[in-house]
């Protein structure tokens, strides 16, 4: 043994750390004052010093030469595919011709003047008053907020340096701003600024900027005009009359203007005249118009929410994003395919997205079914919160199937139910009596679906939705049992991602847009690095994708519409009350799929989800995986196969008749057992899939076999509904079935509505 006393111990980092600092502090302590002024002073000196030079050399061919001074070449955004291949560009790469101060107009600059820097022809390239202003300001506010540039600081800022507030960058400001006044006339330096500030969108310089907000030459602008384009400098989106707010943008127009009273360049006659004139703007017009409208702006948004407008456009980004134009234009053309359905069914919208659950990146989005439509195009439904409905029920089911709280073959009772006052019911108004959770899930049962909510608990579904990405389901609102049928709202994207997690073993990335940015140089300034978490087990991810991917258990209710022919696929479809929102969301371990259909006011629609959103998910799913083999969900370790009983879920000795084979936890087995008698050899009907009619003109099909009947009558398949022309059924065997191997012609059948 060894003894652990005050020097035998082991000595941690923390503890050295403290040892070292305590001897540097008593070195410290025993100097001379005028040591102690060195060693506080030495380094701060040479921060002074050395940063101006350090600065000016860095940027010092920069600052010798106008066109790169001004920065205002090669600007705009390029966005391409995973590919390669750009779908979206905008800006101008071509070197422009320095306007000069002769061909604009006294009263622009005398606005920029008055506005930004009134005693610009006074200082050597900084004003001592504006800095101390500023600083009291970031004093106060506790924080650095910018503020008393000079115009030859703002052409250093916006052009050369980072937009970045800390102390260093506000130096190298100062410095740049007095190696540019050294270098060229005050005029020079006005008229650079004028030919390279940044007006909005990706105009920069005074003669882009009258042209596209007045279409006409800088000479040519009013007092009003001047005022109007110099008050939006300080925020060009935000403020821009005609893409901004107009009334920031007039108030920011009054601002100019005062100042231009109060330094005498006009009367305040002038400027209530000014300020009563009405200005013409130029049309807008809308660049974006790209095969992915709505997933450009997502992606120009994040660039702008990260670096800023100014130095994005600036900067002439290439960006190669994670889309997949060859999957953008299946789902975009599926989308568009159906639109007449839709409308015929009183829906007016839909809108997809696909992302690869192994990455999270997202390959395909159509936030609306038409950019150009002027009361709803631009909205992106993808990202836009609305009900899920019955789509909502695999994120608490899943949990419920991981935890062992239930397991697929657990026996729920469908039957009219009263939950202390809340009495919900099936889509079809009818009830099942007592049925498995397999066959109440895929059959998007109601009220199987509440009893499992109360066994889970909803502060827990909430906490699961919430693990899985749904961050738009509150967890301070109380939602009740109405949850279970999918009350909360969540965006399109967030639910779709986390199906992408029941297909990657509960593996889950948050969706990304941006795979790598280069700048104008040729330089990368960003890649994605792809992080994961385990939001569900991966017992619970197979439990789940075994159900929504079985084709037997959802025909008794929608047939094979929502089968992807020679592949394992798992499909939840999801309706909201009057079916304002239809819904399709599925996925394979190689891709998810989401669909909404609605409108965007949430009025009714005659349809729901598998009607409405599943054709779509059913055609995009199957070309984007065409030529892709078929890939089983894996079944982890701790799953295991049992036969069980149909009569009441428990387990069986032996497999047979009045068994089935189910999955389970191998930690959650069910607890009853039962021996299969003659009057429990009862095999569970296993329907046929049968394609679902084309609901919008009468169809002729061909009667199908009938069953064997056990000397009663038969009824065959000859369509939904209707009956075979050559008898009653299909061919009879031991019992009255004539053979009605005729053609059927079956009435025109609305599709089922599910929830």
């Amino acid at each position: 043994m060894i003894r652990q006393g005050k020097y035998t111990k082991k000595v941690t980092k923390v503890t050295r750390l403290k040892r070292a600092i305590k001897r540097r502090y008593r070195w410290f302590k025993g100097l001379s004052k005028t040591k102690k002024a060195l060693v506080i002073g030495a380094p701060i000196l040479a921060f002074l010093v050395l940063t101006p030079l350090l600065t000016y050399v860095y940027y010092y061919n920069d600052i010798a030469d106008q066109e790169r001074l001004m920065n205002r070449n090669n600007t705009g955004i390029v966005l391409t595919d995973k590919n390669g291949e750009t779908f979206y560009s905008t800006g101008r790469a071509e070197h422009r011709k320095l306007v000069p101060l002769t061909e604009v107009s006294d009263d622009m600059k005398h606005a920029l003047i008055a506005s930004e820097d009134k005693d610009f022809y006074q200082h050597g390239g900084f004003s001592i008053t504006g800095i101390g202003r500023a600083l009291f300001n970031n004093i106060t506010s506790q924080e650095i907020t910018g503020g008393g540039s000079t115009i030859t600081q703002q052409l250093a800022k916006n052009t050369l340096l980072s937009e970045d507030q800390n102390f260093l960058r506000k130096y190298q400001e100062l410095a740049v701003s007095i190696a540019i006044e050294q270098r060229y006339s005050k005029d020079e330096i006005l008229d650079m600024y004028l030919n390279s500030a940044f007006f909005g969108g990706t105009t920069f310089g005074i003669e882009d900027a009258a042209k596209v907000y007045f279409n006409k030459a800088p000479k040519d602008l009013t007092l009003a005009e001047s005022a109007m384009l110099v008050g939006i400098l300080p925020a060009p989106n935000a403020y821009s009359p005609t893409t901004g707010n107009p009334e920031f943008a007039k108030e920011r127009q009054t601002t100019v203007l005062s100042r231009m009273v109060t330094n005498g360049y006009i009367t305040e006659a002038q400027k209530t005249a000014a300020l009563g004139e009405v200005l013409t703007y130029a049309p807008v017009q809308d660049k974006n118009d790209s095969e992915a409208p709505h997933f450009a702006e997502m992606v120009i948004q994040q660039l702008y929410d990260k670096y800023g407008e100014e130095v994005v456009i600036r900067s002439g980004y290439q960006v190669r994003t994670t889309l997949d134009l060859n999957l953008q234009r299946t789902l975009a053309a599926n989308i568009g395919k159906n639109m007449k359905y839709i409308q015929r069914n009183g829906g007016s919208n839909a809108s997809g997205v696909a992302i690869d659950p192994t990455s999270g990146e997202v390959r395909a989005l159509v936030g609306s079914a038409d950019w150009n439509n002027t009361s709803w195009g631009k909205v992106n439904m993808v990202t836009t919160a609305r009900q899920p409905g019955s789509s909502f029920k695999p994120i608490y089911y899943s949990e419920a199937l991981a935890e062992g709280i239930i397991t697929p073959a657990t026996i729920l009772a469908d039957v009219p139910t009263d939950f202390n006052g809340y009495k919900p019911q099936n889509a079809s108004r009818t009830y099942s009596g007592d049925i498995t959770v397999r066959n109440a899930l895929s059959r998007s049962l109601n009220i199987p679906s509440v009893k499992v909510m109360q066994k889970f608990g909803i502060e827990n579904a909430v906490a699961t939705a919430r693990r899985m990405g749904i961050t738009a389901v509150d967890d301070k609102k109380d939602y009740g049992l109405s949850l279970a049928l999918g009350a909360a709202e969540a965006p399109l994207m967030q639910m779709t991602n986390a199906y992408a997690a029941f297909a990657n073993q509960g593996q889950q990335y948050s969706t990304s847009v941006i795979q790598k940015i280069n700048n104008k140089f040729d330089s990368t300034i960003f890649k994605t690095e792809e992080k994961s978490k385990q939001v569900i087990s991966p017992e619970g991810a197979y439990l789940i994708s075994s159900i929504l991917s079985d084709n037997n258990a959802r025909a008794p209710i929608f047939g094979n519409s929502l089968t992807v022919s020679g592949r394992t696929a798992a499909v939840k479809t999801g309706t909201t009350d009057d079916q304002r929102d239809a819904w399709t969301i599925g996925y394979t371990p190689q891709l998810a799929v989401g669909v909404w259909v609605g409108n965007n006011d949430n009025s009714t629609m005659l349809n729901g989800g598998s009607g409405m959103a599943g054709p779509i998910w059913v055609s995009t799913m199957k070309q984007a995986l065409a030529g892709v083999a078929n890939t089983p969900f894996t079944i982890p370790s701790g799953i295991v196969q049992k036969p069980v009983c149909y009569s009441n879920g428990g387990l069986s000795s032996a497999s047979g008749n009045g068994t089935y084979n189910e999955y389970f936890l191998s930690s959650a087995l069910p607890t009853t057992t039962c021996s299969p008698t003659k009057t429990e050899q009862k095999t569970e009907e296993k329907p046929k899939e049968t394609p679902t009619p084309d609901t919008t003109k009468p169809d002729t099909t061909t009667g199908g076999d009938g069953s064997t009947g056990t000397g009663g009558t038969n009824t065959g398949t000859g369509g939904t509904g209707s009956t075979g022309t050559g008898g009653t059924g299909g061919t009879g065997t031991g019992g009255t079935g004539g053979t009605g191997g005729g053609t059927t012609t079956p009435p025109v059948v609305p599709p089922i509505t599910t929830p």
